[in-house]
């Protein structure tokens, strides 16, 4: 159960009143409400002003406003095992009372999107490319603020808020859909971290679904694909590392931030009971903080041993330069290897300055992420491997998740039930 009743400390003619706050036997909390009184005009027996003038009545109007308005943010709030404290309280006086500093008051979306970002910005878990999004949130969010002439609190912020700020995104922002889905799921991503930190939130916000960000556009290179990459045979330097890095990728199942800065340094060998080596690589993944052992395939060795042992070398010093140039040497190589096939994917088109859906050949669609996507999806078809397995290496922490990535639905998932089934009936009737 929780209690409210109000009281004056001073005994002058500009006496505070103060609310204090009880929730069970152990738990109070006192703050002022803001309202100043003659002490004269206190009644100790109601605890509320004397209705002896038309100001003393408006206070009291407003003090059992007050009460009502927290004993039901409480029973609220109760339900859904918020945690009571000083600043729950504050928060609730000032949202009764509109008392938002707009500018510090992390009950502000901005400022606490804000903290947020500071906050993950001094763990090392997290990469420029993370804290990144959050920015980008930022600057949209303020940008569609300025548009709505509002200042958006954390509670505001319901399912049309997030439905309209999407809209805004595609409309007025030109972005694609699926890159709207996902400022969205930053967007929610930030509110509940508000939620765990006692911050109330708009109920709607726990059952929104923005959409998704799987779509049937997820490019990868098979076996076969692989086979003809490995045969390029070019004079340019560049674009000899570039494959096997290619190739590399495609059996280490990696991102390029962590696939780029493998060394031999990274390798160890590993016996098992009946005496038999097997070599591993582990690496700490920069965007997850997760630890992957990957197994070296035929093919991983066979580089390494065209390279004396080591990794190929890498395009330039700085991360982001090398990624690009990756990123550029590897479409040229999968032109030259032949991947010509017409399909439809994303494409940044240079006079538009945005992504757009486009038929084109394959190699134009190719970038460093069909590596970790190619991994996945060919070892995925396998039989000799399950899920758990592959996941282990990529990193995904849940099976819906990693189908979701290599574009399995549960049609793909019953097809291959039902041809499991089959096989085990024919397996009976011979």
């Amino acid at each position: 159960m929780a209690s409210i009743k109000f009281f004056i400390r001073s005994k002058t003619d500009s006496s505070q009143i103060y609310l204090r706050f009880t929730v069970g036997y152990r738990n109070e909390y006192q703050l002022k409400t803001g309202f100043k009184i003659n002490v004269n005009d206190w009644s100790k027996e109601k605890s509320l002003p004397k209705q002896n003038a038309p100001q003393n009545k408006q206070i009291t109007t407003q003090l059992k406003g007050l009460e009502t308005h927290i004993l039901n943010e409480y029973n609220s709030d109760y339900s859904k095992g918020v945690i009571f404290s000083k600043e729950w309280l504050s928060e609730k006086i000032d949202s009764f009372f509109n008392r938002i500093e707009v500018k510090t008051d992390d009950s502000v979306f901005l400022n606490y999107l804000q903290n947020f970002t500071d906050f993950k910005r001094s763990t090392s878990s997290y990469t420029e490319c993370t804290l990144r999004k959050y920015n980008n949130l930022n600057d949209r969010f303020s940008d569609y603020q300025k548009k709505k002439k509002k200042t958006f609190l954390l509670q505001d912020i319901d399912a049309k808020t997030l439905i309209d700020f999407k809209n805004y995104l595609v409309n007025s922002c030109d972005l694609m859909e699926t890159t709207a889905v996902r400022f969205i799921k930053n967007f929610k991503t930030v509110i509940f971290d508000a939620e765990t930190n006692g911050k109330q939130i708009h109920h709607q916000i726990r059952g929104f679904s923005a959409g998704t960000t799987n779509t049937e556009y997820k490019v990868f290179l098979s076996f076969d694909e692989i086979e003809r990459i490995k045969e390029v045979q070019t004079i340019n330097t560049d674009w000899n590392t570039a494959r096997d890095w290619l190739v590399l990728g495609c059996y280490l199942g990696q991102r390029a931030s962590d696939l780029l800065r493998m060394t031999n340094r990274m390798i160890y060998t590993k016996t098992d009971s009946e005496g038999n080596s097997f070599r591993f690589i582990e690496i700490t993944q920069q965007k997850t903080g997760e630890k992957v052992v990957i197994p070296l395939h035929d093919e991983v060795e066979t580089i390494l041993t065209k390279y004396n042992g080591d990794f190929p070398p890498t395009f330039a010093n700085n991360f982001d330069s090398n990624a690009v140039l990756f990123n550029r040497h590897i479409k040229k190589v999968c032109e030259l290897a032949g991947i010509h096939e017409m399909i439809k994917g994303k494409v940044y088109d240079e006079v538009k300055k945005k992504n757009e859906i486009v038929e084109t050949e394959k190699y134009n669609l190719v970038s460093s992420h069909v590596c970790r996507r190619s991994f996945a999806t060919n070892f995925y078809g396998n039989k000799l491997f399950t899920t758990p397995q592959l996941m282990a290496i990529t990193g995904h922490k849940t099976e819906s998740m990693f189908l979701n990535y290599i574009g399995k639905t549960a049609d793909d998932w019953a097809m291959q039930t039902a041809k499991t089934f089959k096989e085990l009936k024919n397996q009976k009737i011979s």
